[in-house]
């Protein structure tokens, strides 16, 4: 078959919040471009979802353009799929939508559509960032995992440096390699602080490597908290260099809940390490800064008098994830401080902080 169409997918990164969410200006952006590149717009529907969110889709006499927009992560899903033989027209398009939502970062993809489309196993894995830069591929000898939970996608490969590593929706959490410095730098300041080690509490680190270093400073309790039990089980099933055999400790408690709805109820603890994302865009409804705000005031709620909690944070080249954690553990805690430790398998340096109730 000849070909008859191009269709262009984009993704824009670090758009403004603000249009995103405003779907008359997502309509006038669709309708001033698709006129000033030349396209002839036969209708056009819109929606706005609750709490936040806009789709807006146009046919036009060519074949159509639709925005889809995600305010809580400043993210907006571009696609353009027309039959015209004018190429620069529908390029046209798509820079008219980068000058109007400004997106801090663009990835595109030109698909000819009356082709076949193949698609082909490559045993790559890529950790795609919006933040650093740079996105990172990994080789995989075996995929050990491939599953989607009702939360995310889990895979669990074999490389030939790093050994396992676990990821989740495509975002290395932990290597076999070099799991110890990272455990150590969310473990060792609880363990050197002048603080009692009687109840401890980790949040998220389904994967077990926080937990198996955690009880080698022998805390009398551990609760460990995970929304995703199929996590904890492929890691106990996959990822015993990492975890051991720290899930069948007696001092361990497991609660699989929504860290948020746990923080909530009343519960005392001596040290609280965060062993989850500072880019929880995926799955909120709301702006990334006010959601850890809420849930850090829920950490310090449950902190014992003199409690510490340490958290990992961000690449180091990350300055706005950097930034946004000081200001956020300087709003709730005293004697805050940052370090880094050299990740290898994460290839950049990753920021650690501690802070006191």
């Amino acid at each position: 078959m000849k070909p008859v169409g191009m269709q262009i997918v984009a993704e824009f990164h670090n758009c403004s919040k603000d249009i995103l969410n405003d779907l008359q200006a997502i309509e006038k952006i669709l309708i001033d471009g698709i006129s000033e590149c030349g396209f002839s717009l036969v209708g056009i529907n819109s929606h706005r979802y609750e709490p936040i969110g806009v789709t807006s889709i146009a046919v036009i006499s060519e074949s159509h353009v639709a925005i889809h927009t995600y305010p809580e992560a400043h993210h907006a899903s571009i696609d353009i799929f027309t039959c015209s033989r004018d190429k620069e027209s529908t390029n046209n398009l798509l820079e008219y939508f980068k000058k109007k939502l400004d997106p801090t970062t663009t990835r595109t993809a030109e698909i000819i559509r009356g082709n076949p489309i193949e698609v082909t196993e490559t045993n790559w894995i890529t950790d795609v960032s919006d933040t650093i830069g740079f996105d990172i591929r990994y080789h995989f000898k075996t995929k050990l995992l491939s599953t989607s939970s009702e939360y995310q996608q889990i895979d669990i490969i074999d490389n030939e440096i790093f050994g396992r590593m676990l990821f989740l929706n495509s975002d290395l959490q932990i290597a076999e390699y070099d799991a110890h410095l990272y455990n150590k730098s969310l473990v060792a300041p609880l363990a050197t602080a002048s603080i009692p080690m009687k109840r401890i509490a980790i949040l998220g680190g389904g994967d077990g490597g926080v937990l198996n270093e955690m009880l080698k400073q022998n805390p009398d309790s551990v609760v460990l908290v995970d929304i995703d039990k199929v996590v904890v089980e492929s890691s106990k099933e996959y990822l015993r260099c990492i975890c051991r055999d720290a899930f069948d400790d007696h001092r361990v408690e497991i609660v699989y809940d929504d860290v948020k709805n746990f923080l909530e109820t009343e519960h005392r603890f001596d040290g609280i390490i965060y062993d989850l994302t500072m880019h929880p865009e995926t799955f909120i409804n709301m702006d990334r800064e006010e959601y850890l705000e809420s849930l850090f005031s829920g950490i310090e709620s449950c902190l014992n008098p003199g409690g510490m909690v340490t958290c990992q944070c961000c690449s180091e080249y990350d300055k706005d994830t950097y930034d946004m954690s000081s200001r956020i553990l300087k709003k709730f805690f005293s004697h805050v401080a940052f370090s880094t430790t050299n990740i290898p398998s994460f290839c950049t340096p990753w920021v650690f902080a501690t802070a006191q109730k």
